[in-house]
């Protein structure tokens, strides 16, 4: 029997009926663990062929190292920077992710955060439930007609664009890597989308590359009305960097669901702030989303288990010389 290793985070996703009786027709078993660091994930993993990461702990090059039948090393989710892919490339392991289960429900956040924001619903609720009535002004604004600047433009990205120049919004978007996508945005570089943008709908992986993409110098770019939104990693933005740009009134808001440390703490200083929304990072949370999040995980394990390779994974570089336990390499 292969060994399938879920290593959970919460603990509110059993039952596994289906992922237990789709990996026996394959030869593989399920084994749940909860594992509070490295070391406790290797002593119950130690004989795992697949591992099945929720959230923590990460995967990095001193776990991966000590797990000698891992083959294939799959994120419960889209991002996968809990992997150390570098390390896992070396060590012949494949690494996968979930890269389309919550497209609609993470750009439907993202522009529900933006629309909270232009609209200033959040604000004027928080009044409300506090008896006020009008109280101020409020800095609504039209999405009809306003720039809205994606940043990344692969699927979840795509998808707001297209839903934002529904709503009438004039999009640009910048993303050095992705095609030509079926969407009217215009394509503009950086600099270009951060000057023209009211508000900036950030959707890229976390990279070294992306890691504080947002610091002092490109907020300084940003509009002094404008609005960041960020539902993809916390660690695109540097936390202080954006503290500082909402003190100085260099940026009129952000509406955040990532963060640099999660959960948030109760003292962080984004809390509190008239011009900032946060949402605890469930912009792919739908019962809908969880079920095609089973079913990707699951469907690309049984299709490495039974070819030695998986749509989903995305370190291609690996084949040459992947372990695998492939029925039709044994």
């Amino acid at each position: 029997m292969s060994s399938v290793v879920q290593v959970e985070y919460v603990g509110d996703l059993a039952p596994y009926d289906d992922e237990v009786a789709a990996l026996a027709e394959v030869g593989a078993d399920l084994t749940v663990i909860r594992a509070a660091d490295g070391d406790a994930l290797v002593d119950a993993a130690r004989d795992a062929d697949v591992i099945w990461l929720e959230w923590t702990p990460h995967l990095t090059r001193d776990v991966l190292a000590r797990l000698p039948r891992l083959g294939l090393a799959i994120r419960w989710g889209v991002g996968y920077d809990q992997f150390d892919v570098a390390a896992a490339t070396e060590l012949g392991i494949a690494v996968a992710n979930a890269p389309s289960y919550c497209t609609e429900d993470v750009a439907e956040h993202a522009l529900a955060l933006l629309l909270a924001l232009s609209r200033q619903v959040v604000h004027r609720d928080r009044q409300g439930q506090q008896g006020l009535w009008r109280h101020g002004p409020a800095p609504h604004r039209r999405l009809a007609g306003s720039t809205v600047g994606v940043i990344g433009l692969g699927r979840i990205g795509g998808r707001v664009a297209r839903i934002a120049s529904a709503f009438g919004a004039n999009v640009l978007g910048y993303d050095p890597v992705a095609p030509t996508i079926d969407a009217p945005v215009r394509r503009v570089d950086l600099e270009e989308l951060l000057r023209e943008s009211d508000f900036v709908s950030v959707h890229v992986p976390l990279t070294e590359t992306t890691r504080h993409l947002f610091d002092t110098g490109t907020l300084a770019l940003m509009q002094p009305h404008a609005a960041l939104v960020n539902t993809s990693r916390g660690g695109i933005v540097r936390q202080e960097a954006l503290v500082e740009a909402l003190d100085a009134g260099r940026l009129g808001a952000a509406a955040l669901d990532v963060f640099e440390q999660e959960p948030l703490p109760a003292d962080n200083p984004l809390r509190g702030r008239d011009n900032v929304i946060l949402t605890p990072h469930e912009g792919a949370n739908s019962p809908q989303a969880l079920r095609d999040l089973r079913r990707e995980v699951c469907g690309a394990t049984v299709e490495w288990l039974r070819t030695g390779w998986a749509a989903s994974i995305v370190n291609p570089q690996v084949r040459p010389h992947a372990r695998g336990v492939a029925q039709g390499a044994r």
